[in-house]
């Protein structure tokens, strides 16, 4: 059959360049603008088959070029901008980002044959591709500036009862998940397909993924009790894009009259989406002193993202914060947004405060904070039960993405998140992540969102052991690593010793 291995470690596959074309295809919509969610799973199984049966610096070169194009289909990358610097730039972003993920195809590559040979194709070598995508993910997370953007975990959503995993894992144990299915799928395959050679693995695990899923559904099946719930309401009462040129005056007065309507009408809680007060430092204390007096006169808690510009400071010295003020008219809660932009060099500390109210604990980010979950493990580690999150989306293909990223946080946390996003899709989610209420800015004539949002949060253990699945991933690879060095010395030594036993 084709799929005998040669003494040279590759898998004989005639049909190799069939699996690289069709996994190229399913990148498509693996992950991106389009996903269909099975594609994400299959993508693994194609591209570790094609790898194995190729010469291990041939093979990584052909996945990396096959899958350029795809991704940048997927992503939307803008290759038609007008400008060649962005062109250049999102074409070699996009490369380094291939090179580095594909980089578990090249682990996997090098160390599966010689474990298999050694371990007689032992189960256990399926955890080598898992553990090193799993790794070399959080390791990227990590360290880039733009946080989780592109985590495999997020082409979940809507999988209510996988998504529970991230209450337990964070975005890495569903990472592992999905890259385990590609390795164990070809160990199936390399095993001809043989009932009796496979049961115990694929037994292994199926009920891995059965207890997931279990697990999950307990979650949403038997929600922990709450206190009750508040009446939010959200808004974006004026395009900032699309309406970039009316006044400061304008703006302010028509989001006050909305406010004032939604309290009227019940609201506890109003939030604006972010940098709806955008004004010149000379007039920000007077947008604050008027939001005080509408909080107070109306006896609500009303989340104002203030965007200041210092014309006398540095280029892009941008003051972007969220304050909340209290019914009594108090300042309550101030955040300055930290992650990076191209719009802002001042950044806040990336610390998040709270505050006590009848509505249960409220806590405030912006935007694109949220893409960070190792800062926001810290709302469920401070007893955050509603999370306010104003947010603009400059790029409307980011819009959608943002708002999944944001159920995630939810989950990890067991928290209630309220994300309003002028030119984005605004979301209201309970703390196991089911969607409340959802507006979209481009199909509402009036985008105001209302939601019945539970006062209480649930308990789950990410906060507690943060990234450890991840780090965990890290160690596993390096113990897999290890192995393979000493496998290869005790082969070595023993062909060197073989020719003087027979003298």
């Amino acid at each position: 059959m084709n799929s005998k291995q040669t003494s040279s470690f590759i898998v004989s596959d005639r049909w190799s360049y069939l699996w690289l074309a069709i996994a190229a295809v399913l990148m498509l919509f693996a992950n991106g603008k389009w996903i269909i969610t099975p594609a994400t799973w299959l993508v693994p199984v194609f591209t570790i088959r094609f790898m194995r049966s190729q010469k291990v610096g041939k093979g990584y070169l052909l996945v990396v070029l096959t899958t350029i194009v795809p991704h940048l289909i997927a992503w939307d990358v803008q290759l038609f901008s007008s400008s060649l610097a962005v062109i250049v730039t999102s074409i070699i972003t996009t490369v380094v980002w291939i090179l580095l993920m594909n980089l578990s195809l090249l682990v996997d590559r090098l160390l599966y044959p010689r474990l298999q040979v050694h371990s007689q194709g032992a189960f256990v070598t399926t955890l080598i591709y898992p553990l090193a995508a799993t790794a070399l993910e959080f390791i990227i997370t990590s360290v880039n500036p733009a946080g989780s953007w592109l985590a495999i975990a997020y082409t979940q959503y809507g999988n209510l009862p996988l998504m529970q995993l991230v209450s337990l894992a964070g975005l890495w144990g569903i990472s592992f998940l999905i890259s385990w299915f590609g390795s164990v799928i070809n160990w199936v395959w390399e095993q001809d397909f043989d009932w009796l050679a496979i049961r115990h693995g694929v037994g292994i695990y199926a009920t891995v993924i059965l207890v997931v899923i279990f697990y999950g559904g307990a979650r949403l099946v038997f929600p922990e009790p709450h206190a009750g719930t508040v009446r939010i309401a959200s808004m974006t009462a004026v395009d900032l894009l699309a309406e970039a040129g009316t006044s400061e005056e304008i703006i302010q007065d028509r989001y006050f009259d909305w406010t004032i309507r939604e309290a009227q009408a019940g609201a506890k809680i109003i939030v604006w989406s972010e940098a709806a007060g955008t004004v010149e430092e000379e007039a920000e204390a007077a947008l604050i002193e008027r939001g005080q007096e509408v909080a107070k006169q109306e006896g609500i808690y009303l989340a104002m993202p203030i965007f200041v510009n210092h014309p006398d400071g540095p280029p892009r010295s941008i003051k972007n914060k969220l304050i909340i003020i209290n019914p009594a008219g108090d300042i309550v809660l101030e955040h300055d947004k930290f992650c990076a932009t191209q719009f802002q060099e001042v950044r806040g500390d990336a610390e998040l405060r709270s505050v006590e109210t009848p509505y249960g604990t409220l806590s405030g980010v912006i935007c694109c904070d949220m893409d960070f979950p190792s800062v926001i493990r810290q709302a469920g580690q401070n007893g955050t039960d509603i999370l306010l999150v104003p947010s603009l989306e400059p790029f409307s293909q980011h819009g959608q993405m943002h708002m999944r990223m944001a159920v995630f946080r939810a989950v990890e946390n067991g928290i209630s998140i309220v994300r309003q996003a002028d030119n984005g899709l605004s979301m209201a989610t309970d703390p196991h992540g089911r969607v409340l209420a959802q507006v979209d800015h481009f199909t509402s004539s009036e985008r105001v969102m209302v939601a019945q949002v539970p006062t209480q949060g649930v308990s789950t253990l990410y906060p507690v052991v943060g990234d450890m699945f991840g780090w965990l991933s890290i160690v596993g690879v390096g113990v897999l690593v290890g192995w393979t060095v000493i496998l290869r010395r005790k082969t070595t030594r023993a062909e060197s010793i073989a020719p003087e036993g027979q003298k």
